[in-house]
C-alpha cells in the first residue's frame, strides 16, 4: 500500500514539474518568434532586439546559481510554489509593458523569478529516480521542447486573434495551472536527502572532470541554442512568409521531441551519455551549416529539422552525465548545468545581433560553427580524461 502511494506522489509530483516546464519553454520560445512584432511596436535596432534574449536570462541566471547551491539548506517546497506564483504575475506585466524598457525589465523579473523553481525542479526528480537519471531528465527535456514548439504556434494564433500580446495571457493562465497543482502536494521524503554545501565541497565538485567537462560544453551549446532561438524566425522572415518563418522555429523544436525520446532510450540502455553526446555533436555540423548556408526556402525546414534531432541530445544526456558524478549534491549540480546553458544563451544573441548590423544576419551566425567546434574539443578533453581514470563515458 504504502508503495502504490509513493508511486502516486511520485507521479503526480512529476506531472506538476512538466507542467511547469512545459508553460515555461513555451514563453521563453514567444521571444524569438515576437521579434518583428517587438521590433515594429517598439520602433528598436537589431541590436537592441538582442536584448530581448538577454534581459529574460540574466537574472534567471543568478537565481538559479543562487538557489541551486543552497538547495540543502532552503524550503524547497516553498520555493517551488512561490516561483510559479510569481512567473504568473510576471506573465501578466510582460504582456501589458508600455515601453520597450517596461518589457526588458518584466522579461528580467521574470527570469528572477523563474530561477528558484528551475534550480530545484531536476534535483526533485533525481531523488525520485534516482536509478534513471537520464531516462527521466531526456522526458523532462522532451516535455520542454514540446512546449517550445508551441510557443511559435501561441504566437501565430495571438497574432490571429489581432495582437502579440494574447501570447502572454495564455502563459500567465498556464503558470497559474502549475502553481494550482503544486500547492495540493507535499515534499517527498526523499528530496529532504539533499546534502547542504559548503565552499570546499562546491571547489571538490567542480573540480570533478566530468561537472567540468558538462559546464564547458553546456556554455558552448546555450550559445548555439540560444542564438537560434531567438535569430531562427527572424533569419527565416528574411525569405518566407511571417507565419511561415514562426512555423520553421517550431519545426526546429518539434524535432527535440523524437530526438530526446531517442536520446532517452539509448541513455538508459547504455549508459554512455557523453559517447552519445560526441556522436550527436559531430552530427550537428553539417546540418548547422545547411541551415545558416546552404538551404532557403522549403529545403530550411528540412535542414533545421535534422538540426532539431541532433542537437537536441546535448543539454538533458550531458547534465544526467554531470549529476552522476555528484549525486548528493544534484540541486548544485543541475544549478551548475542550467546556469552554464543559460550563461551562452544571455550572452551569444546580442553578439549576433551586434555583428548583423554590420555583417548581415547570415555572416553574424558564422559564429555557431565555431562555438561548436570549441564543444567538441571540451567533449573529446572530458572523454579522455574519464578513460584515463576508468571512470564511466
Amino acid at each position: 500500500m504504502a508503495e502504490a502511494t509513493d508511486r502516486r506522489e511520485r507521479l503526480l509530483w512529476t506531472v506538476a514539474i512538466f507542467a511547469f516546464v512545459t508553460t515555461d519553454a513555451v514563453g521563453f520560445q514567444l521571444r524569438g518568434a515576437l521579434l518583428p512584432s517587438i521590433e515594429e511596436s517598439f520602433q528598436v535596432s537589431q541590436a537592441l532586439l538582442g536584448l530581448v534574449a538577454t534581459a529574460g536570462t540574466l537574472g534567471f541566471v543568478a537565481s538559479v546559481l543562487v538557489v541551486g547551491l543552497v538547495a540543502g539548506r532552503i524550503d524547497i517546497y516553498r520555493a517551488l510554489v512561490g516561483s510559479a506564483a510569481v512567473v504568473a504575475v510576471g506573465a501578466v506585466l510582460t504582456g501589458i509593458a508600455p515601453v520597450f524598457l517596461v518589457f526588458l525589465a518584466a522579461l528580467f523579473l521574470r527570469g528572477v523569478a523563474t530561477g528558484p523553481f528551475r534550480a530545484l525542479d531536476r534535483a526533485v526528480l533525481s531523488h525520485l529516480y534516482p536509478d534513471g537519471r537520464a531516462r527521466i531528465f531526456n522526458r523532462y527535456a522532451l516535455v520542454w521542447a514540446a512546449g517550445a514548439a508551441a510557443g511559435p504556434l501561441v504566437v501565430t494564433a495571438a497574432l490571429a486573434a489581432g495582437n502579440w500580446r494574447f501570447a502572454y495571457g495564455v502563459v500567465a493562465v498556464g503558470f497559474a495551472v502549475s502553481t494550482a497543482l503544486l500547492v495540493r502536494l507535499d515534499l517527498p521524503d526523499s528530496v529532504a536527502t539533499e546534502r547542504e554545501l559548503t565552499l570546499d565541497d562546491l571547489r571538490a565538485v567542480l573540480r570533478k572532470p566530468a561537472v567540468a567537462g558538462m559546464t564547458g560544453v553546456l556554455v558552448f551549446n546555450g550559445g548555439i541554442e540560444g542564438t537560434l532561438f531567438t535569430w531562427l524566425p527572424y533569419f527565416a522572415a528574411r525569405q518566407l512568409p511571417a507565419a511561415e518563418a514562426n512555423l520553421v522555429l517550431s519545426t526546429f523544436l518539434a524535432a527535440y521531441v523524437p530526438g530526446r525520446l531517442a536520446y532517452s532510450y539509448l541513455a538508459d540502455r547504455t549508459g554512455r551519455t557523453l559517447d552519445i553526446v560526441l556522436v550527436t555533436l559531430t552530427l550537428t555540423m553539417p546540418a548547422l551549416i545547411a541551415t545558416i548556408y546552404l538551404a532557403s526556402g522549403r529545403w530550411l525546414f528540412v535542414a533545421v529539422f535534422a538540426l532539431g534531432l541532433v542537437i537536441s541530445a546535448t543539454f538533458p544526456t550531458l547534465s544526467a552525465f554531470g549529476m552522476n558524478a555528484a549525486p548528493e549534491y544534484s540541486g548544485p549540480v543541475n544549478a551548475i548545468s542550467t546556469s552554464a546553458g543559460y550563461v551562452g544563451i544571455a550572452l551569444v544573441p546580442p553578439v549576433v545581433g551586434l555583428l548583423a548590423e554590420r555583417v548581415g544576419l547570415r555572416g553574424a551566425l558564422g559564429i555557431l560553427p565555431a562555438l561548436l567546434v570549441a564543444m567538441l574539443v571540451v567533449a573529446v578533453l572530458t572523454r579522455v580524461s574519464q578513460a584515463r581514470r576508468g571512470a564511466p563515458t
